[in-house]
């Protein structure tokens, strides 16, 4: 309802508008009343109506000189109707010249007066809504301001104002991230904001992007204050209305990421980085839940990948078909991620690097990768977010897929044993290894097997072990500060010597002049 305040000196016009007027079918709600103009002002001051109905002639104060003396102080400034018994054409050009909505003559018609009613309401719906955009828009710039740090301490008052935040007021950033809900929720951005909104009662909260299906906003005092400033129960109540808001008939989950509480404007953008490095911590949880700063600022998460043993293994299991062996290592990998602490991004680089091994793998054997009915979804996995539980189902499914086609690739039994001798070379090469032992090894002529590995990869055996110890040789040098010698013993070389003289031979310089080449780049 709107607020109406009626002046006129007349106390029995006054009632008999209160009597016979539908205020309420109109949109309307009288929240006060005035028999002069100096009352009205003063009551237009404390009321702020949205409407003012009045008469021109008053003691003390006349009606448009209550318009005036309102247009001049009161911001934003009501609309007027005014009534009158003289139909004076002065009068109407004053009433015009002040922005009054509409001039009526006494005696009132009650539909004509409704009518009127009923069109300033509209009137002041889409002037609220219109001043709402605009002061939604202003906050969205001044927030993005603090978010990006150009906010500046000149702006301090100008940027509470528009956000809504008092004073010493604490404020932090939250992001809401929605897991497993899929590509195609559209205005998800809206519906989210109309939870909110429903939730709080508050519909100038402001919702930000993080990318598909994460979104950030703030949180001050004055809105936990509906919630005994318990930010749980707020986090809580938040997480179950969003849910059933938007009525999917999925399994939603929520992890919300909660940034350090600050006090001052400039320092929101604090809570706000921090927000985004607490969503590295996502796969510690094990379900919905709530990651917030004040309880994790004292924890780390790890950036590492899978073992290199490990992830060997796990290819190995997978080419070999052993189903029971995958999914026994398939679940070790993924605890592993949540006991270890695991970081976000560790946890994606690992998967990656097991779906990439894979795809090589059907590549090498000749196999197009293309044909798997799973490989669309496990390489889209981490562009909308996932619970971890989402994430080992995809992966699961792709490996044991893989799996079944990398074995009927192996039918051709040249190429799948073929196959089998460059991947013991790569896993076994800091080891003493010979044509005639490989050969050996796979039931192979020595000299077929030489000329099959040349025809199917492009270079001879001896050369494919001595680019394999070089290249892990270039990186020991580039990455660590072993002596020349350690290097040697660690990519399969008994003599330092003859290991200078093919690394010179390959790579045109000594492996310490290759050192030195790359630190004097680093400088």
């Amino acid at each position: 309802m709107h607020k109406i305040l009626l002046v006129d000196d007349d106390y029995f016009v006054r009632k008999g508008l209160l009597r016979i007027i539908d205020w309420k079918g109109c949109g309307f709600e009288v929240c006060g009343e005035s028999d002069n103009g100096e009352d009205a002002l003063s009551l237009i001051k404390q009321m702020r109506p949205d409407l003012v109905i009045t008469d021109i002639r008053m003691p003390v104060l006349d009606g448009l000189d209550l318009i005036k003396a309102t247009v001049e102080s009161v911001n934003p400034t009501p609309n007027f109707v005014i009534i009158s018994g003289h139909d004076d054409f002065k009068y109407a050009q004053l009433a015009v010249r002040y922005g009054v909505h509409d001039f009526l003559l006494k005696p009132i018609d009650k539909e004509e007066f409704e009518k009127t009613l009923v069109k300033v309401a509209e009137k002041i719906r889409n002037e609220n809504v219109m001043r709402k955009n605009k002061e939604k828009l202003a906050a969205q710039v001044a927030l993005e301001d603090i978010l990006q740090g150009k906010e500046n301490k000149e702006a301090d008052l100008e940027y509470r104002q528009r956000l809504n935040i008092g004073r010493s007021e604490k404020v932090c950033y939250i992001i809401l991230e929605l897991n497993n809900i899929g590509y195609d929720i559209s205005n998800l951005k809206d519906k989210i904001s109309d939870a909110i909104c429903l939730f709080t009662q508050d519909d100038m909260i402001l919702i930000r992007e993080h990318g598909n299906n994460s979104f950030g906003l703030l949180i001050t005092d004055k809105l936990l204050s509906m919630f005994n400033m318990d930010i749980e129960e707020f986090l809580m109540n938040l997480q179950v209305n969003i849910q059933s808001q938007l009525s999917l008939n999925i399994n939603i989950e929520m992890h919300i990421y909660k940034g350090k509480s600050v006090t001052h404007i400039d320092d929101i953008h604090k809570s706000y980085e921090t927000a985004i490095e607490l969503s590295q911590f996502k796969y510690t949880l094990d379900r919905n839940g709530t990651i917030e700063f004040e309880k994790f600022k004292n924890k780390s998460v790890n950036y590492i990948e899978l073992d290199h043993h490990f992830y060997n293994l796990l290819i190995e299991r997978i080419e070999e078909n052993d189903t029971e062996s995958i999914l026994i290592m398939i679940d070790e990998m993924f605890q592993n991620f949540k006991t270890r602490m695991f970081a976000r991004d560790a946890v994606t680089a690992s998967i990656n690097r097991c779906v990439h091994g894979l795809i090589r793998s059907i590549k090498d054997l000749g196999g197009d990768e293309k044909t798997l009915s799973t490989l669309h979804q496990m390489l889209s996995w981490d562009h909308y977010p996932l619970s971890l539980t989402k994430t080992k189902e995809i992966f699961t499914s792709f490996v044991l897929e893989s799996s079944e086609f990398i074995l009927t690739l192996h039918s051709d039994t040249a190429n799948g044993i073929i196959y089998k001798v460059k991947n013991h070379i790569e896993r076994h090469f800091v080891e003493d290894i010979t044509l005639k032992e490989i050969a050996n090894k796979f039931h192979m002529n020595p000299v077929y097997m030489g000329q099959l590995f040349k025809k199917t990869y492009g270079i001879y055996f001896k050369d494919f072990i001595l680019q394999i110890r070089l290249n892990e040789a270039k990186k020991l040098l580039r990455q660590t500060d072993m002596l020349v010698y350690q290097v040697a013993e660690n990519v399969g070389y008994n003599n330092s010597d003859y290991f200078v003289t093919q690394f010179e031979k390959k790579v045109s310089m000594t492996p310490t002049e290759y050192r030195n080449k790359i630190l004097k780049k680093s400088i």
